[in-house]
């Protein structure tokens, strides 16, 4: 190991260890720009240099490797000339617009300039001015003030995963931008504004509303997947202005998703309920006091359960809200006496329920995830449902693995993937042929993609499949959860899960299903699953957190139900949807305005704090429930503090561990069928960005809905225009058309999450196409895109 010695401090390092790595070691600080620990040395900015003994020039501290008897000095006059000279030259053209610049108070350059910089120029020549470019809604671009530090321009290729931003010309005409004048659209994109070190990027949404230091910073989580990103919320009096990823290796590294960044917009929507509202006997909504709204809710529901009993009350949950409100949930809904509860609105096969874990665990730290040499990806694009997960995959092909990934349609990865994709309505039998391919590999070689996939299965040790969210949305879902098993058991695999959201892990523990209670204990009497709700009689509904309009397989159908009902509460933050069918809606905390915990999908427990003050009277979701539960005469509902039902949620679940069985026993299943008669086979997934209703209400990430057919299955159905209208049979609706090859022939892909196609019913029955005028409402979104 080299001995070197730094500004007359000693010290021994690695070998390939740089300048910058061992002056940090000892807390000596050198200045730089383009240098990040997590992206490729660039050494353009040349900040960092540095005072090497015998070195006839000043070297650069991040680029430069330590040898042994070295002698560096980052303070003496050469190395500070050099410094100065850098600053000097970085400062020709960048403008003196500190005052109206979002960077200022943050600003590395700012900080740099008053620690290093000579207060003398010898310029006095005009600057530059480099024109602006649009890049979309989440990134303002002020590109006379960039100083070519290449940071995101790296990002983009090394962590991003796409080659959007690049360097176009030479010395002062250099300019950074897209390479044709398209916007960004990585779902890591906004990690850029963090790293530039100047104010050339800065975030849209967050332009010109506060100084960095006039926030206050509140550690949180992120709730938009099961991740569990650790994030610092910054607020200003009552309102959330940003969010900012938190730094933990263990979990996000230094990143985060654009949806963890942005959805906070979606706070101030329109439609955010912050008082109680109450039905009237004419119709209409009335806001009301919190003693008068209680009193009708438990009035409509000791009303209901007179007429109907608890067999008819139904409950759903978001896999969104914390422990201690899914805990308090399932004690309310049990202590009513009803079974029926649970919040898997996007699930449309059950049988494989007794069969399911203790919770859906990844079975693994997310650290692990990058050194697997073989994953299998079943129905998981993990790229657009977990972001940072999906960065782990990227690391681990990067390091030398392999991801094959079984899907419905050919995804959009952003690293190499080999991709099995099954015929329309063939899910089931490709993962047939990969567990028959398995059970017979002595036999004669095959040569095709599912023979060399068994093979490479085979000859793995120890290889690991995970299962995607996608795949429960199936409704062959346990039909393929079967085939998935079997094929872990001959290739000798293990089996991790990918939960969908952010607190599925934790709805699964604390019994928010119909078959198990809080621990995983089962109930003697199981209760109806989400999607039965839509068939059954039922006539009392509590939801919270949830619109199940959009958030289900089925949304039209369950807001008909919904409204059929005798008497819904909903316990919302947004009030839209609400209002076709509910009696009561009682407003709640929502994200950075409550307390709580999660368990993401490595089974870590995770908790955060309320950031902002509630808007007007509404209140955190778990004090809600505890009121309802005590003035129901409920027992354990005594709770005063937060900590109280946290203990009590511990106690109930016990040490369920993070490495679990995937599976418990299958029972016997008799295969579902998927309906194929029609013309087409409608595919279809909630976007990113329609995930839950705090994101698809946050305008910087709005896109409207598209349907999207293979251009020869456009030609065969005789499509020749934009826009098309599609039918089921449970309604039809008019969308833009974009051609895409990676639909499969014979299929239509529509995206769930939408109002507009909730109308369309469940994925993967049939449907019919044909082309449609252009209506007045998708004009512009057609003209935007």
């Amino acid at each position: 190991m080299p001995h070197i010695e730094i500004d007359g401090q000693a010290i021994e390092v690695a070998a390939g260890t740089t300048i910058m790595e061992a002056a940090a070691s000892l807390g000596i600080y050198i200045p730089f720009f383009c240098y990040h620990p997590k992206l490729s040395v660039a050494a353009n900015c040349r900040m960092c240099l540095v005072d090497v003994e015998k070195a006839p020039k000043p070297l650069p501290a991040c680029a430069t490797p330590v040898a042994d008897g070295m002698k560096i000095a980052t303070a003496s006059r050469k190395a500070k000339m050099a410094q100065q000279g850098v600053l000097e030259f970085l400062l020709i053209n960048h403008p003196l617009d500190c005052p109206i610049c979002d960077q200022g108070g943050e600003c590395p350059l700012q900080d740099i300039t008053m620690g290093f910089a000579n207060p003398h120029s010898h310029y006095q020549e005009e600057k530059r001015v480099v024109e602006d470019k649009d890049i979309g809604p989440l990134i303002t671009t002020e590109m006379t003030r960039c100083i070519q530090c290449t940071r995101c321009v790296r990002f983009g290729q090394e962590i991003g995963g796409i080659k959007e931003l690049g360097a176009t010309g030479r010395g002062e005409h250099m300019t950074i931008g897209t390479y044709v004048a398209k916007a960004v659209q990585s779902e890591l994109s906004g990690n850029m504004i963090d790293l530039c070190p100047v104010g050339a990027l800065t975030s849209k949404p967050f332009r010109y509303k506060a100084r960095s230091w006039e926030l206050k910073h509140t550690p949180g989580i992120c709730p938009h997947c099961s991740t569990g990103c650790n994030t610092d919320v910054q607020s200003l009096g009552k309102e959330v202005l940003r969010v900012l990823p938190r730094s933990n290796e263990f979990i996000n590294e230094q990143w985060i998703c654009d949806k963890g960044r942005y959805a906070y917009t979606g706070l101030n929507a329109r439609d955010r309920v912050t008082k109680p509202l109450l039905r009237n006997s004419d119709g209409e909504w009335m806001e009301v006091s919190w003693v008068e709204a209680l009193e009708a809710a438990l009035a409509g529901l000791e009303k209901m359960l007179a007429r109907h009993g608890a067999d008819k009350l139904a409950g759903l949950i978001s896999g969104q809200s914390s422990n201690e409100e899914l805990f308090l949930f399932q004690a309310l809904l049990r202590g009513l006496g009803s079974p029926h509860l649970d919040h898997r609105l996007r699930q449309q096969d059950f049988r494989a329920d007794p069969a399911m874990p203790l919770y859906p665990a990844l079975n693994m730290t997310l650290e692990e995830l990058e050194r697997e040499p073989l994953i299998l990806l079943c129905h998981g694009f993990t790229r657009h449902q977990q972001p940072l997960t999906n960065h782990r995959l990227r690391k681990a092909v990067l390091n030398g693995g392999k991801v094959v990934s079984i899907d419905s349609i050919q995804q959009d990865f952003n690293f190499p993937v080999t991709q099995l994709v099954a015929e329309a309505g063939e899910e089931r039998g490709l993962y047939q042929q990969l567990a028959g391919h398995l059970a017979h590999l002595h036999e004669a070689p095959q040569s095709d993609a599912l023979a060399i996939l068994a093979q490479d299965l085979a000859a793995a040790d120890n290889p690991l499949i995970l299962i995607g969210s996608a795949l429960l949305h199936h409704p062959q879902a346990a039909d393929l959860l079967a085939q998935v098993e079997s094929i872990a058991e001959l290739a000798g695999g293990r089996i991790g899960w990918l939960a969908e959201e952010a607190n599925s892990a934790g709805a699964w523990l604390s019994g928010c299903v119909p078959q198990r209670g809080a621990g995983g204990h089962l109930l003697a009497a199981a209760g109806l699953p989400a999607d039965a709700y839509w068939d059954a009689d039922m006539q009392g509904f509590i939801l919270f957190g949830v619109e199940p309009g959009v958030d289900s397989m089925r949304g039209a159908e369950a807001v008909q139900r919904l409204a059929k009902a005798e008497f819904v509460l909903s316990i919302s933050h947004f009030a839209h949807e609400a209002r076709q069918y509910a009696d009561v809606i009682l407003p709640m905390a929502a994200f950075a305005e409550g307390s709580g915990s999660y368990v993401n999908n490595e089974g870590r427990l995770q908790s955060f704090r309320a950031a902002v003050k509630l808007p007007d009277e509404a209140r955190p979701g778990w004090k809600i429930l505890r009121v309802l539960g005590d003035s129901l005469k409920l027992p354990d509902f005594q709770y005063n503090e937060l900590s109280e039902v946290s203990a009590a949620w511990l106690h109930a679940v016990g040490d369920y561990g993070m490495d679990i069985p995937p599976f418990q026993a299958f029972p016997p299943l008799n295969a579902a069928q998927v309906h194929s008669t029609g013309p087409l086979l409608r595919l279809g997934d909630w976007p990113i960005y329609q995930g839950d209703p705090l994101v698809r209400r946050a305008a910087p990430l709005a896109y409207p809905p598209r349907a999207k057919m293979h251009p020869q299955q456009a030609s065969q159905s005789g499509i020749q225009g934009e826009v098309v209208e599609i039918s089921t049979a449970s309604g039809k609706v008019i969308l833009a058309l974009e051609l895409d090859a990676h639909i499969p022939m014979g299929c239509i892909w529509i995206p769930m999450g939408y109002p507009e196609t909730a109308v369309l019913g469940a994925a993967y029955a049939p449907c019919s196409v044909a082309m449609a005028a252009l209506p007045e409402r998708l004009t512009e979104s057609l003209r935007v895109s």
